[in-house]
C-alpha cells in the first residue's frame, strides 16, 4: 500500500511539472469521458431509472405502451392482445387473481379540467389544469403517501362518495401559493366541487414518466370529469390501464399464466353458456402481456431509447479517439523520459515496477479527466433535456449508477491509453539507451503512434459518414411532400365540452366559428378538424364498404376524421374528384363523406368511388355514408410512413361526443402567429367561455414532429466534428513530434540545397499517407456501420456515395491543414541551428 501511495504522489508531481502536457491531456479526456457520461446520464434517466415509489421492482403493468385513448366495441369479442381494459374486467381480475397483493386501475390518458376556486371573484376566468382518474387503491398499490393530508382510498372511489382530490406538489406551489390551509378546501373541477384531501411529494409524478398531472381523482367521478356518459358499467368501453404489485415469491411468468387464464374465464362468463365455435376460438386467442412496471409507462423511453443506445456507441467511438490521442501524447512523453527510465532500470527497478508507475500516472489523468467530464456532462445534459423533454420529470442528477459508470469508463480509458506507452517506454536496455542519440534519425517512420493516428482517422470517418447520412435523412424528411401545404396555417385547439356545450348544439357553434374566422382580415379560408397533421392524435374506425367483400381476417380499420367546410382549400390538399365538404352538410342533410386516394385505390381499384357507400361499425344508427369526393393522400402521423386509408366526415353533421375536441385551422396571407390575438378575440366573440387549449402554426407543428430526427442529426454531427477535431489534434501532435525528431535531418537537407517547398511536401506527404491508410481502413468500416443504422434513415441509401465522399474529402482537407502546420514549421528551420541540434 505504501508503494501505491508513493506512485500516486510521484505521478501527481510529474503531472504538475508538465502543466501544458497535463492540461491538453485533461481537456481531451474530459471531452471524451464527458460525452459518454452525458449520454449515459440520459439513458439512465429515460430508460433505466425506476419510479420514485416503494419497492418498484414488485410492480407489474398489464400494458407498457405509451398509447392513450378509449376503444369501444359493438359487443363482439375481439381476439388478440388486450392493451386497454373495461372496468368490469379490472374488477374481475382484482377479485379472482392470486398472483398480486393488489391491483389498481388508472385512466389511459389525462383529462382536461376547467378549474374555478370557490373564493374566485365573479367573472374571473377559469384556469386550465390536467387531471388523472385513478382507482381508490392507486396510491396504496404504488406505496406512496401524501406530503400533506392523505391519499385517495377505496371509500373515495364510490359514486356516492364525497368528491375528493389529491393535488400535485407543483400545482400546490405554483397555483395555490403553498397554501398551508389547503387541506379540506373545495375547488370546482369541470363544474363539480371536489375537496382537496392531500398534497403529493415533489418527486412523485404518477405511473407515466412525464409532467405530473395537477389532480388525481377517483375513477367513480369519470362522468363529472370527462363530461361523458359513465363507463364503469359499460362492458364495451375499454379505457383503463392496470398495474399490480406481485406477491412475494411469485414470478412474472407465473403471474402471466394466471392473468391469461383469468381473462379467458372472464370472457367465457361474459359470453354466456351458449358459446359459438368462433367465440370460443376468439377467447382462446385473447391474451394479456405483462411487463415489469418498475420504470412506469414512458413515451420518452419508447421514442428515444433506440436513438440513445446508438448515440452511446457513437460517443464510445469518440472516447476511443480521445484515448488514442492521449496515448500518442504519452508516447511522445515516454520518448523524452527514456534517460530517466534507463537510469531507474540501471538502479535496479524492475520492468513491472516501472509499468505500474507509468500506469498510475495514466489512471490519475483518467480519474481527473473523469471528474472534469462529469462537470461537462451536467452542462451538456441540461441543454439536451431542454431540447428533449423540458416538461418531463427527468432526474439527471449524477446518482450512484452514473458515478460508477464514469469511474468505470475513466479507469478503462486510463488502462487503454496508458498500457501501450508504458510497455513501450520500459522495453529498452542500457545499450540501446546509449545508442539512442546516434540512431534517432534511423527510427522507423511507421510506429505505434502512427498506428494510433490511422485508427483515429478511420473512426472519425465512421462518425462523419454517420453525420452526413443523418443530415441528408433529415433534409429529405423536411422536404418530403406531405400532401398538404404546411405554410401559413394557424392551428387553435378548443374543447367545447369544457364550455358546457351539448352534442346537439355543436353544429351551430362550429358554423358560427367558421363564419367569424373566415371573415377576419388576412384570413383566406378557415375550417375545423377533429385533429391536425403531425399532432400525434388520430382516430381509427372499422368500416363496411358496400360492394366490397373483404378477405378473411382483413383489417377494415381506417383513419376517421371529422372536417368542416373549406377543408381542402385551407390545408392545400388537392380535391381529385367530386366536391368538398360544405356548409350545406348539416345534421338533417343526407350523410356524406370524402375518402382519400389510398382508400379509393384499396377498395375500388380503378373504379370511380363517387356515389359508393360505406358504413362505420361504431356508428350508433349504422347509416350509410355516400362518398361525394376524393382527396389526395396526406401524411398525418409521420413523414416516414405511407398515407393511411382515410375517411373525412362533415363535422356539422355530427351530434355526439366524438365532436367535442377539435382544431380550428386558418390559412392566412401573413405570418399565422401574428394573427393570434385577432383569432382569440374572434373566438371570444362567439363564446368567451370557449377554452383555447393550444395555439400554434402548422409549420411549427410539423417541425416539432421531426424533433427526434433533428436531435439525432445534430448530436451525431457534433460528435463527428468532435472526433474530427481530436483526430486532427492527434495528427498534428505526431507530425510535430516527427519534425522535432528529424530536426537534424531537415537541417542537413536544407544545407545541401533543399528548397522550403520540398521540405513542406516531405513532411506533409507523411501525414497524408497516414490519412490515406486511415481512409482505406475506415471506408469498409463506415459502410458496415451505415448498414446498421439504415432503419433510422429516410430517403438515403446507407452506401450513399455523396456522404462517403464528402466525409472523406472533409477529413482529408482538415487533416492536411493539421499536417501542414508542422510542415511549415519544418521549412523554417535554420540550417545552422539544426546542424547543432543535440
Amino acid at each position: 500500500m505504501d508503494s501505491i501511495w508513493q506512485d500516486i504522489r510521484y505521478g501527481i508531481r510529474g503531472l504538475l511539472k508538465r502543466p501544458a502536457f497535463t492540461a491538453v491531456a485533461l481537456i481531451i479526456l474530459a471531452l471524451g469521458i464527458g460525452a459518454n457520461t452525458a449520454i449515459f446520464t440520459l439513458i439512465n434517466a429515460v430508460v433505466l431509472k425506476p419510479l420514485p415509489v416503494n419497492n418498484p421492482e414488485e410492480l407489474v403493468l398489464f400494458n407498457e405502451k405509451a398509447s392513450e385513448g378509449t376503444r369501444t366495441s359493438d359487443g363482439d369479442l375481439t381476439a388478440g392482445r388486450w392493451d386497454l381494459f373495461s372496468y368490469s374486467s379490472y374488477r374481475y381480475f382484482r377479485e379472482h387473481d392470486a398472483s398480486f397483493q393488489e391491483l389498481s386501475a388508472f385512466r389511459s390518458g389525462e383529462s382536461r379540467l376547467s378549474v374555478r376556486r370557490t373564493d374566485a371573484q365573479p367573472g374571473q376566468a377559469a384556469e386550465r389544469a390536467s387531471g388523472h382518474l385513478v382507482s381508490g387503491n392507486y396510491f396504496a398499490v404504488l406505496g406512496v403517501n401524501a406530503m400533506q393530508g392523505r391519499v385517495l382510498t377505496n371509500d373515495d372511489d364510490l359514486p356516492a362518495a364525497n368528491p375528493a382530490a389529491v393535488i400535485s406538489n407543483g400545482y400546490w406551489e405554483l397555483k395555490l401559493n403553498r397554501d398551508p390551509q389547503v387541506i379540506g378546501k373545495n375547488i370546482l373541477l369541470n363544474g363539480t366541487a371536489f375537496t382537496i384531501v392531500g398534497v403529493m411529494p415533489p418527486q412523485f409524478f404518477g405511473t407515466r414518466v412525464r409532467r405530473s398531472p395537477d389532480f388525481w381523482l377517483p375513477l367513480a367521478f369519470q362522468p363529472q370529469i370527462e363530461l361523458r356518459r359513465p363507463y364503469r358499467d359499460d362492458n364495451t368501453v375499454y379505457w383503463l390501464n392496470l398495474i399490480g404489485r406481485l406477491k412475494p415469491g411469485v414470478s412474472l411468468a407465473q403471474a402471466q399464466a394466471g392473468v391469461n387464464l383469468e381473462l379467458r374465464q372472464f370472457l367465457t362468463e361474459q359470453s354466456g353458456s351458449q358459446l359459438k365455435d368462433e367465440t370460443r376460438l376468439a377467447i382462446q386467442n385473447s391474451y394479456v402481456t405483462l411487463a415489469p412496471g418498475a420504470r412506469g409507462i414512458s413515451g420518452l423511453r419508447s421514442f428515444y431509447s433506440q436513438a440513445l443506445r446508438m448515440l452511446m456507441v457513437i460517443v464510445a467511438l469518440v472516447l476511443l479517439i480521445a484515448c488514442a490521442n492521449v496515448g500518442n501524447l504519452l508516447l511522445s512523453r515516454a520518448a523524452a523520459r527514456q534517460p530517466e527510465i534507463s537510469l531507474r532500470q540501471a538502479l535496479g527497478a524492475s520492468r513491472a515496477r516501472l509499468v505500474r508507475q507509468l500506469l498510475t500516472e495514466s489512471l490519475l489523468l483518467a480519474v481527473i479527466g473523469g471528474i472534469a467530464g462529469i462537470i461537462l456532462a451536467q452542462w451538456g445534459v441540461s441543454l439536451l433535456v431542454a431540447r428533449l423533454a423540458a416538461t418531463s420529470p427527468l432526474d439527471v442528477k449524477p446518482d450512484a449508477s452514473v458515478l460508477l459508470f464514469t469511474l468505470g469508463v475513466s479507469l478503462a480509458a486510463g488502462v487503454l491509453f496508458g498500457i501501450a506507452p508504458a510497455l513501450r517506454a520500459t522495453k529498452l536496455d542500457l545499450t540501446s539507451a546509449l545508442k539512442e542519440k546516434s540512431s534517432r534519425g534511423r527510427k522507423r517512420r511507421f510506429n505505434l503512434g502512427s498506428a494510433l493516428v490511422v485508427a483515429q482517422v478511420a473512426v472519425s470517418l465512421i462518425l462523419l459518414v454517420g453525420a452526413g447520412l443523418f443530415a441528408r435523412s433529415l433534409i429529405n424528411l423536411q422536404q418530403e411532400d406531405l400532401g398538404f401545404n404546411r405554410d401559413n396555417v394557424l392551428l387553435a385547439s378548443v374543447d367545447t365540452r369544457l364550455a358546457g356545450y351539448k352534442p346537439e348544439e355543436l353544429s351551430a357553434l362550429y358554423r358560427q366559428l367558421h363564419e367569424r374566422l373566415s371573415a377576419l382580415p388576412n384570413v383566406q379560408s378557415a375550417t375545423i378538424a377533429s385533429f391536425s397533421p403531425m399532432s400525434g392524435s388520430s382516430t381509427n374506425s372499422s368500416v363496411t364498404v358496400r360492394g366490397y367483400t373483404p378477405n378473411k381476417g382483413e383489417n377494415m380499420n381506417v383513419t376517421d376524421m371529422f372536417i368542416g367546410p373549406d377543408f381542402s382549400e385551407t390545408l392545400g390538399v388537392p380535391l381529385l374528384l367530386g366536391r368538398d365538404i360544405g356548409l350545406q352538410d348539416l345534421p338533417n342533410s343526407p350523410k356524406v363523406g370524402l375518402v382519400n386516394q389510398s382508400f379509393a385505390r384499396a377498395f375500388f381499384g380503378d373504379q370511380n368511388p363517387i356515389g359508393r357507400r360505406i358504413t362505420f361499425e361504431d356508428d350508433s344508427d349504422k347509416d350509410d355514408f355516400e362518398i361525394v369526393g376524393v382527396l389526395g393522400d396526406s401524411k398525418y402521423d409521420s413523414a416516414k410512413e405511407q398515407a393511411e386509408r382515410t375517411v373525412f366526415r362533415p363535422i356539422l353533421q355530427v351530434q355526439d361526443q366524438q365532436a367535442f375536441n377539435n382544431v380550428l385551422e386558418l390559412r392566412t396571407a401573413v405570418d399565422p402567429l401574428s394573427l393570434s390575438a385577432e383569432v382569440r378575440a374572434a373566438i371570444a366573440q362567439v363564446n368567451d367561455k370557449l377554452p383555447i387549449l393550444n395555439l400554434t402554426s402548422l409549420r411549427v407543428q410539423t417541425d416539432e414532429a421531426l424533433k427526434q430526427e433533428k436531435l439525432i442529426a445534430q448530436l451525431v454531427s457534433f460528435f463527428g466534428l468532435l472526433g474530427l477535431l481530436l483526430s486532427c489534434v492527434g495528427l498534428y501532435g505526431i507530425m510535430a513530434h516527427a519534425v522535432v525528431r528529424r530536426t537534424n535531418e531537415i537541417g542537413i537537407r536544407m544545407a545541401l540545397g533543399a528548397e522550403r517547398g520540398h521540405i513542406v511536401w516531405m513532411v506533409l506527404r507523411e501525414s497524408l499517407l497516414l490519412v490515406a491508410i486511415g481512409l482505406i481502413v475506415g471506408i469498409p468500416a463506415a459502410w458496415a456501420a451505415a448498414n446498421l443504422i439504415s432503419s433510422q434513415l429516410y430517403g438515403v441509401n446507407p452506401s450513399d456515395p455523396v456522404s462517403l465522399v464528402t466525409a472523406a474529402l472533409s477529413l482529408t482537407a482538415v487533416a492536411a491543414l493539421a499536417g501542414y502546420l508542422p510542415a511549415r514549421k519544418a521549412s523554417r528551420v535554420n540550417p545552422l541551428i539544426a546542424l547543432r541540434y543535440e
